[in-house]
């Protein structure tokens, strides 16, 4: 499986863990699945929240000075939020990002899966589309303005979304109520509480047993996947009521042939989560590019807690979440991670009028390398914001590390080579993007553009030619012209790594050539 993938869906995890751990189990006369499938058909409500996250320091002996002050410096940080749900497609929150350097206040304002971000410090607004960033391979079979219109759609039947969830989560293990009173927004409130407690290792049986349970549920996915086509029907009648007659589109106006179609190519994805799941879990694969230490999580050292107090109309209304997670990896300095969220809840389905954020002229933001620079160059070098992202969480630190022997890598990437001149090759769009930039192609002029927003240079390259730009002035010649190999553009190695502010090493022992960035 897709790495990208894996890191998408456990990046979600800590999101959806409490639904994927309630099953259908009733306590107390608390049926605690269908008081959370309740709280996520609110179709408005007003909460505020916090989500504080702490790094454990542990041995630190082989940091580098850097890194230790790096540590220091995001040891607590905190994120406070007052948000406003106007309905499914659209919320507000006002935030603020609190670290021992300053606060970094926020404004938030959500449409559909499109979120604009207007913080301290940006010259002007960013728009992230979030499932524009997910890889996810069925919706390449969606035409254009279906894909476009998929993530709001999905939000739309998220009810029954969240009940194919709930109906084949399995019952936690431990799981507790007692009636308490506690204040809301200052109001007090007689409500049950529903104390949840369960180690990493019961975590990765309990998700297991979903994703199982989910691909085996042939009924329930196909019923949602009908409401999901009954949501996105306009779209498609009046995709072709404006003049669209493609033959995808024409095919999707039946609706069983519709759903026999996307039905075996969304089964497989979930299935090939389960695997990639159960190989996490067994030892197999690689972790590298994975957001999170998943073996970590998943282990019995980590330990979650959960409490969720609901009212007498079975709405919750308030929730807390406390994550233990102790780390293997001793070379990180950090022996542990806690997560802590608190959050309550009111004026649940009564009228909320949610912000919005003008985004005239916006940064428009994936969920790609290069996005991170692009948002590093729309900031104020002098802002908080900055200089958390890169002196502190130093974002931009990238290590290339490439054979020039040919042995080992990854066969679908282009590999290095020593030319002719005894200059080392390196792909030109493997290194250019995996450094953050960006690459363009111009077939007509056999020229390659590389724009790097970190160092705001835009460079040059035409093939077979020594000759290159910088911000479109000459410089010295190129020690070896760019070449085409295997469909690959090939430069030296020294010209586009210092070229884009980079240092580079090579190791003789190994033939391992190194390009590192700060």
């Amino acid at each position: 499986m897709n790495t990208k993938k894996w890191t998408w869906l456990i990046s979600t995890a800590l999101v959806i863990m409490l639904l994927t751990l309630t099953g259908c189990q009733s306590v107390e006369g608390l049926n605690l699945a269908k008081a959370i499938q309740n709280d996520w058909s609110v179709k408005s409500s007003e909460s505020k929240s916090t989500v504080q996250l702490e790094f454990v320091s542990g041995d630190t002996s082989k940091l580098t000075a850097e890194e230790k002050a790096a540590l220091v410096a995001l040891q607590n940080v905190k994120i406070e939020l007052a948000v406003k749900t106007q309905d499914s497609q659209r919320l507000s929150a006002d935030g603020t990002i609190i670290y021992s350097k300053g606060k970094i206040p926020f404004k938030v304002a959500t449409e559909g899966t499109k979120i604009a971000l207007s913080i301290e410090g940006a010259k002007k607004p960013i728009v992230i589309d979030l499932l524009g960033g997910a890889n996810i391979s069925f919706l390449n079979l969606l035409p254009k303005a279906l894909k476009e219109q998929f993530g709001n759609k999905l939000l739309e039947i998220k009810p029954s979304l969240i009940g194919l969830i709930l109906g084949n989560a399995p019952d936690p293990a431990h799981l507790t109520v007692t009636p308490v009173t506690d204040s809301v927004n200052g109001e007090s409130l007689s409500l049950q509480k529903a104390h949840l407690a369960f180690s990493g290792s019961e975590l990765a049986s309990l998700l297991q047993k979903l994703l199982a349970n989910v691909v085996a549920d042939e009924a329930g996915l196909k019923e949602v996947l009908g409401q999901l086509y009954d949501a996105l029907e306009p779209v498609i009648k009046e995709q072709i009521a404006g003049g669209d007659s493609s033959i995808t589109l024409q095919l999707l106006t039946n609706k069983d042939v519709t759903l026999g179609l996307v039905y075996s190519p969304i089964h497989d994805y979930l299935a090939d989560l389960a695997e990639s799941l159960t190989t996490t879990l067994t030892g197999g694969g690689s972790s590298e590019g994975v957001l999170l230490p998943t073996k970590d999580l998943f282990s019995s050292n980590a330990s979650l807690q959960a409490d969720i107090y609901t009212d007498g109309d079975k709405q919750v209304r308030k929730q807390s979440l406390a994550v233990n997670l102790p780390l293997s990896d001793t070379k990180t300095g950090v022996s542990a991670v806690k997560l802590t969220l608190t959050s309550e809840t009111w004026n649940l389905n009564k009228p909320v009028t949610a912000s919005t954020i003008d985004t005239t002229g916006a940064l428009q933001l994936g969920l790609n390398a290069t996005s991170t620079f692009k948002l590093l160059a729309n900031l104020d070098k002098q802002s908080t914001f900055y200089g958390m992202l890169k002196n502190d969480l130093r974002v931009t630190k990238k290590d290339i590390n490439m054979k020039t022997d040919g042995s080992g890598g990854d066969a679908d990437v282009p590999q290095p080579f020593i030319d002719g001149n005894g200059k080392t090759m390196v792909p030109v769009r493997f290194v250019s993007e995996t450094l953050g930039a960006e690459v363009g192609w111009n077939g007509d002029l056999r020229q390659v553009t590389i724009t790097d927003y970190l160092t705001g240079r835009t460079i040059l390259l035409t093939l077979d030619s020594t000759h290159a730009t910088v911000n479109g002035s000459a410089v010295p010649e190129l020690e070896s012209a760019a070449t085409l190999s295997n469909n690959s553009t090939f430069v030296p190695i020294r010209f586009i790594a210092e070229t884009l502010g980079c240092v580079v090493s090579f190791n003789d022992s190994t033939r391992v050539v190194t390009i590192h960035r700060d």
